[in-house]
């Protein structure tokens, strides 16, 4: 039986709670994907995309998912399971070594440096791999794949657009609104986070740089007009938690508190490069400080944290947090 891609994209959203290992419930699962998808999701919907993820062979995910009376939430039987988990055959191997040695002539070109790193990573896993021979024809390689790449036309516009500083006419259609009228845009940068892409540009109809979802133009064309500013990308993003960044408003400081059983995870990931560690007590925890943009993204960073991690600073972040613990309470019937 085909997979529509709504279902697809719900798939990766329970993956990506599940691997989190917070144990959501149906409500926490069926939150996140109304915030990433702009639609909700009834318990039958729900049900059907769980089942279909344990047991539907044309899938072959065969996700051990399972349900905790105590915890009353999801997780995952098998520790480190991801539906992104892929075989990696000989010819396979053949396939990336070459696609890595081709990708590797760019890495100095400035639009494609950003993939340099990644092509070390696959030059590394290759050496491995070949030298070991443990991991061929098993699956060991998980990646983080979006579930769409945006609409090709549109992308191949925006690189040449931010190549040339050409300037853009575009018709856009946000999730829930309706579409807009041309408007003009200066193309500054093209961002992928969380599975998704994004156009970071100039709009001239509001005087300020936005962030706009790749997939949601629904037309995007040159024009023979250039822009002369420069953008930086580093200082545009310090002080965002993911892709949202508050324009003219200045960083929050924001104090968390991680329990001593996160602390060596939290230290080891990072949490963001302004952090600034105020204490690391074996017993009281990781007292950590951020100075970022109030955003959902930091949000849903904190809630993925569970009973783990507190709010202390600011006031107004920790009452939505202690608020959003008071719901999750609520719906659990405590």
């Amino acid at each position: 039986m085909p997979v529509n891609k709504d279902a697809l994209g719900r798939y990766r959203i329970i993956d990506e709670m599940l691997k989190r290992r917070s144990f959501p419930s149906k409500e926490d699962l069926m939150d996140a994907i109304e915030n990433r998808l702009g639609y909700r999701i009834g318990n039958r919907t729900l049900d059907e995309d769980i089942n279909n993820m344990r047991s539907n062979e044309d899938l072959g995910y065969m996700a051990p998912i399972a349900y905790d009376k105590t915890r009353k939430g999801y997780y995952y039987e098998t520790a480190n399971y991801s539906i992104t988990g892929v075989p990696i055959s000989r010819d396979d191997i053949e396939k990336l070594k070459y696609a890595a040695d081709i990708l590797n002539q760019f890495s100095g070109v400035p639009y494609l440096a950003e993939i340099h790193r990644p092509i070390e990573q696959l030059e590394r896993i290759i050496r491995v791999g070949s030298a070991t021979g443990k991991w061929l024809n098993r699956r060991v390689i998980q990646m983080e794949v979006p579930t769409e790449w945006p609409e090709k036309g549109v992308f191949e516009t925006a690189v040449e657009g931010i190549l040339q500083k050409r300037i853009m006419t575009a018709r856009y259609k946000p999730f829930g609104g309706e579409e807009s009228a041309p408007f003009r845009i200066h193309p500054y940068l093209l961002k992928e986070f969380d599975n998704r892409w994004y156009l970071v540009a100039f709009a001239e109809h509001r005087n300020e740089v936005r962030n706009y979802g790749l997939d949601r133009f629904t037309e995007a064309m040159l024009t023979t007009d250039v822009y002369t500013e420069d953008f930086d990308a580093e200082s545009y993003f310090a002080h965002s938690m993911g892709i949202t960044v508050v324009n003219h408003a200045e960083p929050v400081a924001v104090e968390l508190l991680f329990t001593p059983e996160s602390a060596s995870y939290v230290l080891s990931t990072g949490l963001h490069p302004t952090q600034e560690i105020l204490e690391n007590h074996p017993q009281k925890g990781l007292h950590m400080r951020i100075m970022v943009h109030l955003s959902e993204e930091l949000n849903m960073f904190i809630r993925s944290y569970g009973s783990r991690v507190q709010v202390l600073q600011p006031a107004t972040l920790r009452e939505a947090w202690l608020e959003d613990m008071r719901k999750t309470l609520e719906r659990a019937g405590c």
